[in-house]
């Protein structure tokens, strides 16, 4: 499989589809998407193909690690046909790939509390109380990766 970054449109429809149960009225844009330093990374089927997995960076300072250069994941999502398959984990290792060779210090996100165990087996740490986006309406918790 091959990795790409893509722009942010390019994530729009497979974040709607697996995040947001395909709802058409739902948002799917984040604030950070254009963001200066913001990247976004995708798999495809096969070249030219449908993307099947995406995710988004961007800097965005973390309360859990005040004061030190951090950058948030959001909107990872792997088509459902595709999950099971180590997608999520190829975007994953790319990601913190690039933000070590930038020099980030802290990789965190809002995890989905049933994808909490997929943050785990990559050292993040979850911390702080759980809680429910209005956007999803789904249980969450923060989760946090020391890159340095």
């Amino acid at each position: 499989m091959h990795i790409e970054v893509v722009g942010a449109a390019d994530t729009y429809d497979l974040r709607r589809r697996v995040l947001r149960q395909g709802r058409p009225d739902a948002h799917v844009s984040f604030a950070g998407d254009r963001s200066a330093g913001a990247f976004h990374l995708a798999v495809r089927s096969a070249p030219g193909g449908d993307l099947v997995a995406v995710a988004s960076f961007s800097p965005e300072p973390a309360a859990a690690r005040p004061g030190r250069q951090a950058v948030r994941l959001r909107g990872m999502a792997v088509d459902p046909m595709w999950q099971g398959q180590g997608l999520g984990r190829l975007l994953f290792e790319e990601a913190v790939s690039r933000l070590r060779q930038a020099g980030a210090d802290v990789l965190w996100a809002n995890a989905r509390d049933s994808a909490l165990g997929f943050y785990v087996r990559f050292g993040m740490e979850v911390v702080g109380e759980g809680f429910v986006p209005a956007a999803s309406g789904v249980p969450h918790h923060v989760v946090v990766l020391d890159l340095g």
